[in-house]
C-alpha cells in the first residue's frame, strides 16, 4: 500500500486503504474538498480508500442502510446500561436468571452485533474494493433483525418460551441474510487484505452462534438437551465473544486503527499470524467445552491467550509507527480496550474451566469483556463512522460553497472524553465491588457505568441532527 503524505496538520485527513494506491480517484472520479476551518476550503482534493468508496461511487450504499444499525446500537448501550444497576443484584445470584439473560442479549445482539453489521455493511465494500453484493433485498434487514431482537429480549425478560423461538428465528433469518451479503462481498473482493480472513471467518462463527442460541431457546420449551445445555452454553458463549465478536474487533482494528491514526508504515505479518492461532484457540476450545476433555480445552486457552497478548503487542507497534502524533478519544477508547482483552481472556479460561459456578466473578469477566473490551472498541470507532457519513451526507457537497463546520466538531469533545472517564473508573470499581460482595457500592458503580454508556449514546444519536440542518 503506498502512502499518502503526511498531513500539515490535525484537519487534513489524507485517506487510502489496502488495493488504492495514492492519488487514485473515487470509481465515480469524484472529488471532495475537505475544509481546513469553518471559515476557508483548500482546494478540492481527491479522497480515496474510506472517504470515496463509503459514499461516492458504485461501491458506496445509501446512508438509511448503515445508520439505523448505528444509532439503534448506541441507544441499546443506553438501555443496557440504564437496566445494569437494577438487575446486578440478580446477576450475582445466578447468571441463568430471565433478566439476566435479557440483559446479556441486549449488549450482545443489540448494542455490539447491530453496530457491527451497519458498520461492516459500510465499510467492506471500502476494505475490499468492491460493491456490496447479493443486496437486492437490504433494506428489510434491519426491520427484520431489529424486530427478532426485540421479541427474543422479551422473551428472556418474560421467560416465555414461544417468543424465544419466533425472536430467534427472526434473528436466524437476519443473520443468514446478512452473512449472504458479505459473504458474496468478501468472495467477488478485487483486493484481499488482511481484514479480509478475518471477516470472513467471524461470520461462520456468526452462523454457527445464532444456530446455537435458537437450539437453547428450543431447549427452554421442549428440554430436550438435558446436562448437555451447559456445554452448548459454553460453546455458544465461546463461539460469539470470541468466535464472532472478537475477530471481527481484531480484523477491522488492522484497518481501522492505521486509518484513523494513520500508521500507514505498519505492516500485516503479525496479523497474518495471529489469524490461524487464534482460529486454532476458537475451535479447540469449543471443540473441548462439547466433549467436556480438559486438554483440549486448555491448549486453546492457551492459544487465545497467546493471540490476545500478540494482538496487544502489534497494536501497540501500529500506534508507534503512526504518523498522527496527537491521540483522540477513540485511540484512547481502543488503548484501554486492548488492556481489558489481555486481562479477561486468560481470566475468562480459567473461571470456564475451574469457576464454573462462582457468580460473581462470572458476572465481573462479563462485564469486562461485554463492555471493557468489546463495548469501548466499538463506542470509540463510532465517534468516526457516524460523523463521517453524516458529514460527507449533508455538507460535503456544500463545501466550496459556504462555510461548514469540521467532521470532529459534530461530535461532542468534552462529552466523549467524559465519556471515556465514566466507563474506565467505573469498571474496576465494579470488578472489586462484585468480588467483594459489597451491593450497594456495585449498584452505585454500575450507575455510573451506564451514565458513561447514556452519554455516549446522546453524543452518537445528536449527529443525526446535523443532517436537518438547512444550508445557507
Amino acid at each position: 500500500m503506498d502512502s499518502p503524505p503526511p498531513p500539515a496538520d490535525d484537519n487534513k485527513l489524507p485517506v487510502s486503504l489496502p488495493g488504492m494506491g495514492r492519488g487514485t480517484p473515487p470509481a465515480d472520479g469524484n472529488k471532495i474538498a475537505l475544509p481546513t476551518s469553518s471559515a476557508v476550503s483548500p482546494p478540492s482534493i481527491a479522497i480515496t480508500g474510506l472517504g470515496g468508496g463509503l459514499m461516492g461511487g458504485r461501491r458506496g450504499v445509501p446512508l438509511s442502510v448503515p445508520l439505523p444499525f448505528l444509532l439503534t446500537a448506541a441507544c441499546m448501550a443506553a438501555l443496557f446500561g440504564i437496566l445494569l444497576p437494577w438487575i446486578v443484584p440478580e446477576a450475582l445470584q445466578a447468571p441463568g436468571f430471565p433478566h439476566v439473560l435479557a440483559l446479556v442479549h441486549t449488549a450482545t445482539l443489540g448494542w455490539l452485533t447491530m453496530a457491527i453489521m451497519g458498520a461492516s455493511l459500510q465499510l467492506t465494500p471500502v476494505i475490499v474494493v468492491s460493491p456490496l453484493r447479493a443486496a437486492r433485498f437490504i433494506r428489510g434487514l434491519y426491520p427484520m433483525y431489529a424486530v427478532g431482537v426485540l421479541l427474543l429480549l422479551a422473551g428472556f425478560w418474560w421467560f416465555l418460551p414461544w417468543l424465544l423461538a419466533l425472536g430467534g428465528s427472526l434473528v436466524v433469518l437476519s443473520v443468514i441474510h446478512y452473512a449472504i451479503i458479505l459473504g458474496v462481498t468478501l468472495a467477488r473482493a478485487t483486493t484481499r487484505p488482511l481484514t479480509l480472513r478475518y471477516l470472513a471467518a467471524s461470520l461462520v462463527y456468526l452462523c454457527i452462534v445464532v444456530s446455537l442460541g435458537l437450539t437453547a431457546a428450543l431447549d427452554f420449551q421442549f428440554g430436550f438437551l438435558g446436562n448437555a445445555f451447559n456445554r452448548l452454553l459454553l460453546t455458544h458463549i465461546t463461539l460469539g465473544v470470541v468466535g464472532w465478536l472478537t475477530s471481527v474487533l481484531i480484523g477491522v482494528s488492522y484497518t481501522l486503527v492505521r486509518l484513523f491514526s494513520l500508521a500507514h508504515g505498519h505492516n500485516d505479518r503479525l496479523g497474518r499470524v495471529l489469524f490461524p492461532i487464534l482460529n486454532a484457540g476458537i475451535v479447540a476450545l469449543s471443540l473441548g467445552f462439547i466433549f467436556s476433555w480438559l486438554p483440549l480445552t486448555l491448549l486453546g486457552g492457551v492459544a487465545l491467550v497467546a493471540t490476545a497478548w500478540l494482538f496487544a503487542y502489534d497494536y501497540a507497534r501500529m500506534l508507534m509507527t503512526r504518523r498522527r502524533k496527537l491521540l483522540d478519544v477513540t485511540q484512547y477508547h481502543g488503548i484501554a480496550a486492548v488492556v481489558y482483552v489481555c486481562l479477561v481472556i486468560p481470566l475468562g479460561i480459567i473461571a470456564a474451566i475451574f469457576s464454573q459456578g462462582q457468580a460473581a466473578l462470572l458476572f465481573t469477566l462479563g462485564l469486562l469483556t461485554l463492555v471493557g473490551w468489546l463495548g469501548q472498541s466499538i463506542t470509540g470507532y463510532l465517534y468516526k463512522i457516524v460523523p463521517f457519513l453524516v458529514w460527507h451526507t449533508h455538507y460535503g457537497p456544500l463545501v466550496g460553497h459556504q462555510k461548514v463546520p469540521l467532521m470532529r466538531d459534530l461530535v461532542h469533545d468534552r462529552w466523549s472524553w467524559l465519556t471515556w472517564w465514566l466507563l474506565n473508573i467505573s469498571l474496576p470499581l465494579i470488578a472489586l465491588c462484585a468480588l467483594a460482595g459489597w451491593l450497594i457500592p456495585l449498584q452505585i458503580a454500575c450507575a455510573i457505568l451506564g451514565l458513561g454508556l447514556l452519554l455516549a449514546a446522546i453524543n452518537v444519536v445528536g449527529i443525526v441532527r446535523h443532517l436537518y440542518r438547512p444550508s445557507t
